[in-house]
């Protein structure tokens, strides 16, 4: 009920009994107190029904993509004895293309029902909150409770399936592993413990032995070889578009494609991107699935003000061992082409994946980029089938 409909009730019952007074009509005195006490009971129906009114939202767990489906189960019930013929759930979650809300009736027992969704966007998705109206059976007034409960789900970006291009070919299934530029790394310290005879006296950790009263010796592991490290460019000049339809999504749907990629097959992948931290993440011992990785590029965002050849990034890729090098940029500027090729270490691969803005909408800019003979180049267009890339071995320039 509208404000203005409220003051046209107030001043009806006022003047009905302004005239029930004048004219001393039983009938009319009757007529006004019953129709009084009538807005006072449709106005206090909702506030009385409300506070017994509870909600519940139920999301089903585990790691979400975009494009994938989701279903949610919402629970309303009622502890109050005034019963509620009408409520209104009203679903304030900022998932694109999703309400959960319905209108129910709640009487004895509570009222379950599923909403099913689209996951649209990556990112973090929040489930509410959800507004509750209550109304009387006249529909005159209505009481709104806010329920500020919320859900929130990560969502990892799109992943396209993609033909078998990542690692070198001696890091496919089924064949020996490599080690190329592995073997010229040292040993790292990787913990301790106690002395055993036999061992040499260069293993000895002499402070801890003193501080234990005890010799104890050094464990060492060979350093984490990364079989694949993703450069992604997160410049802010570099990419073109908004939303699904832009370069930045291309570039991170295809990143976080290579990580699940590579991880199906027990490698590790590492990640830098010249975005406003200087991201860099290396793989971790205990982590063979990237879920750092996909996390970071499930909100990640091209705020970056340096060129992806200036990045910080690349002298920590030049320190740590790794058999393959995996560009995505959409950048036509050639000056990353000398930071990559220094970073490329002995024995590793090197594969560029060019978005090509102009089909994106921005304005045609010829890239001539002098790759070499060795690099793997792939030129992806707006509505190409990543399942279906096709690669340019020797390719040198791209006009």
């Amino acid at each position: 009920m509208g404000a203005l409909a409220k003051v046209l009730t107030a001043v009806g019952l006022a003047t009905l009994l302004l005239l029930s007074y004048l004219t001393g009509i039983r009938a009319a005195f009757i007529l006004a107190y019953a129709l009084i006490l009538l807005v006072a009971w449709a106005w206090a129906w909702p506030h009385l029904a409300a506070r017994g009114i509870g909600l519940e939202r139920r999301i089903q767990s585990g790691t979400a993509s975009v494009g994938e489906s989701f279903t949610e189960t919402l629970e309303v019930w009622k502890a109050g004895w005034v019963p509620t013929p009408w409520l209104e759930v009203v679903d304030m979650s900022d998932i694109p293309g999703y309400q959960a809300g319905r209108i129910v009736s709640l009487n004895r027992g509570p009222v379950r029902w599923t909403a099913r969704g689209t996951y649209r966007l990556r990112g973090w998705q929040t489930f509410g909150p959800t507004l509750l109206r209550v109304a009387e059976p006249f529909g005159m007034f209505t009481r709104e409770v806010r329920n500020d409960e919320q859900n929130r789900i990560l969502v990892h970006p799109r992943v396209h399936p993609l033909p078998q291009v990542v690692l070198p070919s001696t890091q496919h299934a089924g064949e020996p592993t490599r080690h190329g530029a592995w073997a010229d790394y040292p040993p790292e310290t990787g913990g301790v413990r106690d002395y055993t005879p036999g061992d040499a006296y260069g293993r000895i950790h002499w402070p801890l032995s003193v501080k234990h009263d005890h010799l104890m010796s050094k464990t060492f592991e060979q350093p984490l070889t990364t079989d694949l490290w993703i450069a992604l460019d997160l410049a802010r000049n570099a990419h073109w578009g908004n939303g699904e339809g832009s370069t930045l999504e291309l570039a991170i749907s295809l990143a976080a494609s290579l990580v699940v990629q590579v991880g199906q097959l027990g490698r590790l992948v590492g990640l830098m991107a010249n975005d406003r931290r200087g991201t860099a993440l290396e793989p971790h011992r205990a982590e063979r699935d990237g879920r750092a990785v996909m996390d970071y590029l499930s909100v990640a965002s091209a705020d970056g003000e340096v060129p992806l050849a200036q990045a910080l990034a690349w002298d920590r890729i030049r320190r740590v061992p790794h058999r393959g090098l995996a560009v995505i940029t959409a950048s036509p500027d050639p000056s990353w082409v000398h930071a990559v090729q220094a970073a490329r270490q002995r024995g590793s691969s090197l594969i560029v994946f060019y978005i090509d803005a102009a089909s994106f909408g921005a304005p045609a800019r010829a890239a001539s980029l002098d790759l070499g003979s060795e690099v793997d180049l792939y030129v992806i267009r707006r509505g190409d089938d990543l399942s279906r890339l096709r690669r340019t071995r020797d390719a040198a320039t791209l006009a």
